[in-house]
């Protein structure tokens, strides 16, 4: 190991094409000779490059060399020497500075080396962008040096996309790589629509940066946008993604939604920066308010390509419409055939064209053949169209496509056509439970539904298209039990609500977040509901439940907007209701930095707590001001309220709030730099959150009590503590007490002198923060600004916004030790 280069060093590592294949072609002794040839020629010609050979294992090599020109001198030569042979190797370059130790090499940079050459093929030989960027023209070694760049492609166990580069202009297979998209697989095959394909992937190729598909639900404009964006994904880069936007229905979510699929952790817009990417954004039309939005992200990142299924133009400059016309007769035939399946034949041909052609008429026409011949079905039909004609304004593809699922409606037997409208009560889908207790459904109801292709069944739930749905919801609003299945709809979340309450403002919460995420479509849907029918009360309920939920999740802003309708529709009423509104929106005001908002709403809580005289509502308005006051540096009254608070809570047998009271008392005692109390008082709380056995409040509490260990200047205990932390937050998934443990971890970096992995950590900072979209309040704004002046100094400004970039690609799913590496 005392030969292998040190510091800046290039990894090279070779595989065997197709070894298996080849052993039972050659047979094993002139296999055991060719292997043996390819090792000398591998190791000439390294050696003669000054290539120190690391590790073999079976037909694959590990060599390092010094210099990056030197590895890819190596790697032509072996690959030339080999290229007459029946033994092709595919080879890997990248750079790196690895860590030596006695044993070899140790670092990310081995693995990554490795995933480079295993992506490739035999014959080809791939960089990584650190070594290409050492290969500069000016370079006598470097010259006449062709490389070619295959764009970003996602490697297994790697962070992100990563840049690949192929020397020569030898042509190969696609890289062996995670494919770079999340387009879905649809279940059925792609029929007809060659030329729409075609004038598609035109307009694209010809500068079309905003391309909108239109044309009414039905039409197939998702399926032709899955089959354009499947056909470009070689073309972009950075790879084309699909965002579904269906069950959106506030157009300030879109951004956040895109920003969930690219796992963007910083802004969109530098997400994305001048990457080379397509995002298929599909059925936007209910967002379509969000238009001038995603304008301004294209202006933003010139190598972005927006292709849009909407029922509505966005409207904005730049736009280029596509409208998705019918299938052609052939295809349709073809289409119909392939679903039901049948024969062609006359009866076929003449169904398809009275339903216009359209994709989803044809295919729910085609689901009837289970039960109607084709001529039976026409014969229907015919019945049914003529009375269905919308007036002279109407679209004539909607009417067609309302004409064909009024038809299917119909032909639904009674309890069958009353479930279907019930079901469209529910946004975002449904349990078997759920639609049995709101919709009165039967399993077998629900079974005949799903094989007529009018409701859809996946992980074990139930869901309608939204086209069908908003049919649905038509006849829902024409029956009469409309009001009856709305109302049921709204108690089934407030009983969903109530036993979420209990089970979220448990010590062990984590299985009811996870639950009402899942629900969480429909309890907006309800809050949207009771906002229209101003039933404050209910409202009131929902808010009253579901504020840990709002907490834990970072939604600080939704939830106040809630919080804020029922408190200006309560002024003046001195309810346990308006109480707990009022403390809810405490919260979140003081979260987003609103303070003084955040004390009124706060001390009126706790007045109206106070003259109704439940103890443990004082307890929980007690804490609320007492923390506020705090960040008010009303020390003295913050203490006097979280002492009373504790005493309160104590008296009332309320664990939960004790150790509340006692984590907030120590925020109160650090921001007066008493960190002695503040260690005593922060251990009692991790003691007392231990005994209930509530990770939540332990985590809270470890950040409080680290925080307090490094004013005390104990630095050994703190990372310990603040490392328990950070495990407790990830698991957890909250990105605020995560943001907080990383904050602790940057600055003890810092102080230690790990200044690249204290950058890196406050790169991690600054993400958290910018997802709850609020900067670091308090002490550990000033913690940041410390760390970060230290930072900068010891560093230099180049090296520390380098070190920082890294961090900000930083998962935060990854262990305490990746993120902590240097």
């Amino acid at each position: 190991m005392r030969d292998l280069p040190r510091g800046t060093v290039t990894f090279l590592f070779t595989d065997v094409e197709g070894s298996t294949r080849l052993l039972h072609e050659l047979g094993a002794e002139d296999y055991a000779a060719a292997l043996a040839e390819h090792r000398r020629l591998i190791r000439a010609a390294c050696a003669a490059r000054d290539g120190v050979e690391v590790d073999t294992q079976g037909d694959a090599f590990f060599f390092a060399f010094p210099t990056a020109p030197g590895a890819l001198s190596a790697a032509s030569a072996m690959t030339e020497a080999l290229a007459s042979g029946r033994v092709q190797v595919r080879i890997g370059l990248h750079t790196g500075t690895p860590l030596l130790t006695e044993e070899g090499y140790v670092g990310d940079d081995v693995h990554f080396g490795a995933r480079v050459a295993a992506s490739g093929h035999g014959g080809q030989i791939l960089l990584s962008a650190a070594t290409g960027a050492l290969l500069e023209p000016s370079d006598d070694s470097s010259r006449g040096v062709s490389l070619i760049d295959l764009g970003e492609h996602r490697l297994k166990n790697i962070e992100g996309a990563v840049s690949s580069l192929q020397l020569g202009e030898g042509s190969f297979p696609p890289l062996k790589t995670i494919s770079n998209t999340n387009l879905p697989r649809p279940a059925s095959s792609f029929v007809g629509r060659e030329r729409e394909l075609a004038e598609v992937l035109a307009k694209i190729e010809h500068g079309a940066r905003l391309l909108t598909l239109t044309g009414p639900g039905g039409t197939g404009k998702t399926r032709l946008a899955l089959e354009a964006g499947a056909t470009l994904v070689p073309e972009y880069k950075a790879g084309v993604f699909w965002v579904g936007l269906a069950s959106l229905r506030d157009p300030a979510l879109v951004s956040e939604t895109i920003a969930q699929v690219l796992g963007a952790k910083d802004s969109l817009a530098e997400r994305i920066a001048e990457r080379e990417l397509l995002l298929l954004l599909d059925n936007l039309e209910q967002v379509v308010d969000s238009a001038p939005e995603l304008s301004q992200l294209l202006s933003a990142c010139p190598n972005l390509t927006l292709l849009v299924t909407s029922r509505e133009l966005l409207r904005v400059q730049g736009e280029v419409e596509y409208p998705v016309p019918p299938l052609a007769e052939p295809e349709a035939v073809s289409l119909f055939c392939e679903r039901a399946p049948v024969e062609p034949s006359e009866e076929i041909s003449e169904l398809c064209a009275r339903l216009d052609s359209l994709p989803l008429a044809v295919e729910l026409a085609a689901a009837r053949t289970k039960a109607l011949s084709p001529a039976q079905i026409l014969a229907r039909l015919s019945q049914r169209l003529d009375l269905l004609k919308g007036g002279r304004d109407s679209d004539p593809r909607q009417q067609t496509l309302r004409a064909t699922i009024e038809w299917s409606y119909d032909l639904l037997p009674p309890e069958e056509q009353v479930l279907f409208r019930r079901l469209a009560v529910f946004a975002g889908g449904c349990t078997l439970e759920a639609a049995e207790e709101v919709a009165d459904a039967d399993l077998d109801t629900l079974q005949s539904l799903v094989e007529k292709s009018l409701l859809r069944f996946s992980d074990e739930r139930y869901w309608m298209l939204e086209t069908i749905r908003d049919y649905a919801a038509e006849r829902l609003e024409e029956s009469e039990d409309r009001a009856w299945t709305r109302e049921r709809h709204t108690e089934w979340v407030l009983a969903l609500s109530e036993a979420a309450m209990l089970g979220l403002q448990s010590a062990d919460n984590r299985d009811w977040l996870n639950r009402v995420e899942v629900e969480y479509a429909n309890i907006r849907a309800a809050l949207a509901s009771l906002a229209q029918k101003r039933d404050v009360a209910a409202q009131a309920e929902l808010i009253s439940r579901l504020w840990v939920f709002w907490d834990r999740r970072g939604h600080w802003r939704e939830g106040l907007r809630h919080a804020d309708r029922v408190i200006t529709a309560t002024v003046g009423q001195r309810s346990e209701e308006r109480s707990t509104v009022l403390g809810v929106a405490g919260n979140f005001a003081s979260k987003l930095g609103e303070v003084g908002a955040a004390y009124d709403f706060s001390a009126e809580a706790l007045a109206i707590a106070r003259e109704l005289g439940e103890p443990k509502a004082i307890t929980r308005r007690l804490i609320l001001l007492g923390y506020v006051a705090g960040t008010r540096a009303s020390y003295a009254e913050a203490e006097g309220l979280l002492q009373e608070a504790r005493e309160l809570a104590r008296a009332t047998d309320e664990p939960l709030q004790f150790v509340s009271a006692t984590i907030n008392l120590v925020d109160v005692v650090i921001r007066q730099h008493k960190h002695a109390r503040g260690v005593r008082l922060g251990q009692e709380a991790v003691s007392a959150g231990r005994e209930l056995g509530s990770p939540d409040l332990v985590a809270y509490a470890l950040c409080s009590l680290a925080f307090s260990q490094i004013g005390m200047d104990d630095d050994a205990a703190a990372l310990a503590t603040s490392k328990e932390g950070f495990s407790i937050a990830q698991s957890l998934g909250t990105p605020d007490v995560l943001s907080l443990t990383v904050n602790l971890l940057s600055a003890l970096a810092a102080r230690r002198g790990d200044s690249v992995a204290g950058a890196r950590l406050l790169g991690v900072v600054d993400v958290l923060r910018e997802r709850l979209e609020t900067p670091l309040a308090g002490p550990d704004a000033e913690l940041y600004q410390v760390t970060l002046a230290q930072l900068r100094s010891d560093l230099g400004e180049e090296r520390f916004r380098s070190a920082r970039a890294e961090g900000k690609k930083i998962s935060r799913d990854e262990t305490v030790e990746q993120v902590f590496t240097p």
